[in-house]
């Protein structure tokens, strides 16, 4: 069995801003609003596998969620016992490195195991994703990208009122409210 995790490799490179999520969102086939369910349908779609997702009870002083990728499918646990908004929320972390496009490293063998098994250490589990909360790169663009997800995208959220605008609108100002906000095509 092999698991793909996510490698910090240390290497500079921008985080994905709203601008960069956007131009994603509608390569994925998503404009303005949709769900946690429609944005795994079209992530799924692109990746050519499919995407699972399953609550599970994390201890609530451990992971709140995480993102397994296989040969066959991609998989992201996430915490059960929280309310649904910071279920969403969660989801959409593990989203954004799938996004963003951070690298994988493959895990084989027992410690593959391992990380499938119901009651890991948390230890191994840091261990073994390389990396500690919110502390990497990759890490911080995925909560980066889940806020822009959460803030402007996701449904359960009230609407926000989008800017329309003619197209005989001055360049400059066409940046600066695309920069802003949703809605500008």
């Amino acid at each position: 069995m092999q698991i793909a995790v996510w490698n910090d490799a240390g290497g500079e490179h921008s985080m994905m801003d709203h601008r960069r999520l956007r131009r994603e969102l509608r390569e994925l086939g998503l404009r303005d609003r949709f769900t946690v369910a429609q944005l795994a349908g079209a992530l799924a779609h692109r990746r050519g596998r499919p995407l699972r997702l399953r609550p599970e009870p994390f201890p609530v002083a451990g992971l709140s969620g995480g993102l397994l990728v296989t040969r066959d499918i991609d998989f992201i646990a996430y915490q059960s016992n929280t309310t649904e908004l910071h279920q969403d929320h969660i989801v959409c972390h593990e989203f954004g490195h799938l996004l963003a496009g951070h690298r994988t490293v493959t895990v084989t063998g027992d410690d593959a195991l391992r990380l499938l098994a119901p009651n890991i250490d948390p230890a191994v589990v840091r261990r073994m994703l390389g990396r500690s909360c919110s502390s990497a790169h990759e890490e911080q663009e995925a909560e980066h990208l889940a806020d822009l997800l959460m803030a402007h995208h996701i449904t359960r959220w009230t609407p926000r009122a989008e800017w329309v605008l003619p197209d005989s609108a001055p360049a400059d100002i066409r940046n600066l409210l695309d920069t802003l906000g949703p809605g500008l095509g």
